[in-house]
């Protein structure tokens, strides 16, 4: 038996061995009787999918998901501002020297 063949021998019985295991845990989803859910970002009580934004209909956690929104953003424009500051401060120093 070549080389080829045994690597084609190991990979289709990985192969098989996966789709074994998938079929396995989608069974076990199924006995469940869970349906598909998601987590509130802020106090994991379960939600649709279609949630949007992240979170449940508590008014603390729409709240607090607002807020941290809020300094997300700010934070992603403060990580595109500051070092182009930097960069445009060093370009000036060079052009003036």
């Amino acid at each position: 038996m070549s080389r080829k063949d045994t690597i084609l021998r190991a990979a289709q019985r990985t192969a098989k061995e996966a789709r074994e295991a998938a079929s396995r845990k989608n069974k076990r989803k199924e006995k469940s009787g869970v349906s598909p859910h998601r987590h509130c970002s802020i106090c994991w009580k379960p939600i649709t999918l279609e949630s949007q934004p992240p979170v449940c209909n508590n008014l603390e956690c729409e709240d607090s998901w607002k807020k941290k929104d809020k300094s997300r953003k700010r934070l992603t424009i403060m990580m595109y501002f500051f070092p182009a500051f930097a960069i445009l401060l060093l370009i000036i120093n060079i052009l003036q020297s």
